[in-house]
């Protein structure tokens, strides 16, 4: 919202000489999505009806030329009522979504499915950076420092994409450069948020070190019940984009039962190898040939890299294509059993930005795979996958294209919301209480 300074309110002109009136235009010009402005001073009496009206009424449905309508309405008497204007890029006034599927009514019909293929053990989850930046910050935000603090000099709408922010830090300076920068940028988040709680002693560890510390202290937030509720799912095998191990320690704290003995679950962390450098890196697939992903021992496969082997990291545009050139020429860069997942299980993504480039690969690399045929035959979701209004000029168009086109690819339906309102929802629906009892 930007609001001209309020004044006394009988004098309806300004000292400014009108450069303030043509804030607001020139906002939602830039592309800000809607932008209330004041034609000249407001009194702070006619402010102080006003606002909490129109943030009422927004919050109610995200129809901001209603809420903008109403609010109005409610200072009519006010000789200042016509001060605020509205500035709007959006054609259908909406700025938000209420979480849910697109189609409520399918949506309501997809649960079912949804839940009895997890319940079978017939679901992979597969998650993206969404569901940690409530500790590591978002991949933007990184990008945005990066654009602002290297003077990148490229498309000013490439200033939030990563892989080409990244890309450019590895080529002017180089990719170990690039490398320390990300691992700067993750322990200044997780310092900026849980540093006052943090050990001494944590001073000098590695940015892996770092999250897990930060993550055992968040225990009973919202961030930590999203990887809380995935791990005590019955499942065998994981996907994971993130960099971290918040979903293998999640998961080493969830007990099962086997042969009548407790025991907390045994996680298989596994990376790929995704070009030569990592040709050397054991894998559980070589040391113990037996080995079964299951419930007790599940296996989490970190598609783009872990934090603690930086060679395995998918950062750069270049990272990207050559992860997507290997991958698709040389099967055996995934194990069998995560590309059978891939094509003979529910699919669940989590935390992913449809226009983001780790989604996009990742999708094309699954939509391509052999034996596709198969996934037709199971209800999958994609949650939490959210144009974002302030970065969609049209989220509602937006919203219909991306339905239709995820629809027409794979059959996905697409619920609209935060990955913790999903996650949320699907323990309530399980009957999962974020305390683990039923």
């Amino acid at each position: 919202v930007s609001c001209q300074s309020a004044g006394s309110g009988d004098e309806p002109t300004t000292q400014d000489d009108g450069v303030l009136a043509a804030l607001g235009p020139r906002l939602a010009e830039a592309g800000v999505p809607a932008v209330i402005a004041m034609q000249g001073n407001l009194t702070m009496q006619t402010a102080a009806e006003f606002m909490p009206v129109f943030f009422s009424e927004l919050r109610r449905d995200g129809q901001v030329d209603r809420a903008m309508s109403v609010a109005r309405g409610a200072v009519r008497e006010r000789p200042d009522w016509w001060m605020p204007v509205l500035f709007m890029r959006l054609r259908s006034g909406r700025i938000g979504y209420k979480p849910g599927f697109g189609d409520e009514r399918e949506g309501l019909r997809k649960w079912p499915a949804l839940l009895r293929n997890i319940e079978a053990g017939r679901c992979t989850p597969i998650v993206g950076p969404g569901a940690s930046e409530w500790l590591l910050g978002s991949r933007r935000e990184i990008a945005a420092r990066w654009a602002a603090d290297f003077g990148y000099p490229m498309d000013p709408n490439g200033n939030e994409s990563l892989p080409q922010v990244a890309q450019y830090l590895a080529v002017d300076q180089d990719v170990m450069f690039m490398r320390d920068e990300l691992d700067r940028q993750i322990i200044g988040e997780v310092v900026r948020r849980y540093g006052e709680w943090l050990p001494p002693a944590l001073a000098a560890a590695s940015p892996d070190e770092l999250v897990s510390a930060a993550a055992a202290l968040a225990q009973s937030q919202a961030g930590m019940a999203i990887f809380h509720t995935l791990a005590r799912l019955p499942l065998p095998i994981y996907v994971t984009t993130n960099p971290g191990n918040l979903l293998s320690n999640a998961l080493r704290e969830v007990e099962v039962t086997v042969n009548g003995q407790h025991r907390c679950k045994e996680p298989v962390v596994e990376v790929c190898r995704w070009n030569d450098s990592l040709a050397t890196l054991p894998s559980i697939f070589e040391e113990d040939r037996d080995y079964r992903p299951s419930v007790e021992r599940p296996l989490v496969f970190h598609l783009f890299g872990r934090l603690d082997e930086p060679e395995s990291l998918v950062v750069t545009e270049d990272d990207f294509f050559d992860y997507l050139i290997g991958v698709t020429s040389n099967n055996d860069l995934i194990p069998i059993v995560v590309r059978n997942a891939l094509v003979n299980s529910a699919l669940l993504f989590l935390g992913f930005g449809l226009d983001d480039w780790d989604f996009r690969v990742l999708f094309r690399s699954i939509i391509n795979r052999q034996g596709s045929r198969r996934r037709n035959n199971y209800a999958h979701v994609a949650a939490q996958i959210d144009p974002e209004a302030g970065r969609i000029q049209e989220p509602e168009g937006a919203r219909r294209y991306l339905e239709t086109y995820f629809d027409k690819e794979a059959d996905i339906s697409i619920f609209w919301g935060g990955v913790a309102d999903f996650t949320a929802e699907l323990a309530k629906r399980l009957k999962l209480g974020l305390d683990g009892t039923s």
